[in-house]
């Protein structure tokens, strides 16, 4: 793949980079300036965990051996809030002690130093594939909350599950599939009601409605008077 290429895919993601050392630092944030328009540069851990809560990037390119707050630790912090961002950590030989405490932080992909031009851009790629995934597998409903189409499941931003009833999961569904419109009282009948052979009266239906709200704590679910409902995403 050639930069342009990766350019137009990386254009609008945005990319934490976080490197102590001068030289590696300067040299590898002018080959990123090259495919994205958006990247904030780090100079330790530390620094690079209040650019996380402060910028929320979508990839993060990170060295592991850093003074006060390493690489690991770094990723460990970020890893307790999101699961889902891909993390490329950038190592030396050196870097071997370091290796297996990130066994179990879900890295997408190591970089070993000096940086290999070729290897970075199908990391790159490789993250890019993994944002598109996980966009069409999650909604984001609020800041700390998100939907997983796939298993009809409220989670929170360490992953607890909200428990929702089949009602509940069918009505979310359909107002998801319906984002950009009003869905009708018939609609939500035909689509959550009759699934349970059931006709759908409006209390049945506002009981569903409230039980989300107080579950999600948001009134993300927005009643159109006389028309019916529809998804408002945060």
């Amino acid at each position: 793949m050639q930069m342009k290429e990766l350019a137009i895919l990386l254009k609008n993601i945005s990319i934490l980079y976080v490197e102590d050392d001068y030289d590696t630092r300067e040299e590898m944030t002018k080959i990123l300036l090259e495919v994205s328009d958006n990247i904030t540069v780090a100079t330790s851990g530390s620094e690079a965990l209040e650019y996380y809560y402060e910028k929320t990037p979508q990839i993060i390119i990170s060295d592991i051996a850093m003074p006060n707050l390493n690489g690991i630790e770094f990723i460990r912090k970020v890893r307790n809030e999101n699961i889902q961002i891909p993390i490329i950590l950038l190592t030396a030989h050196a870097d071997v002690d370091y290796l297996l405490p990130a066994a179990n932080l879900n890295i997408q992909s190591y970089i070993v130093k000096p940086i290999n031009i070729r290897q970075l851009k199908e990391v790159l790629f490789n993250a890019v594939e993994i944002l598109n995934i996980n966009s069409n597998i999650y909604v984001k409903i609020t800041h700390s909350l998100k939907y997983d189409k796939t298993n009809s499941e409220i989670l929170s931003l360490d992953d607890k599950k909200i428990k929702l009833n089949r009602k509940e999961k069918n009505l979310i569904d359909l107002l998801l599939a319906n984002q950009n419109r009003v869905v009708t009282y018939s609609e939500i009948e035909q689509h959550v009601w009759m699934q349970f052979d059931e006709v759908m009266t409006s209390m049945a239906l506002r009981t569903v409605v409230k039980n989300l709200r107080k579950k999600i704590s948001t009134d993300f679910i927005r009643n159109i008077s006389g028309q019916g409902y529809k998804l408002i995403i945060a």
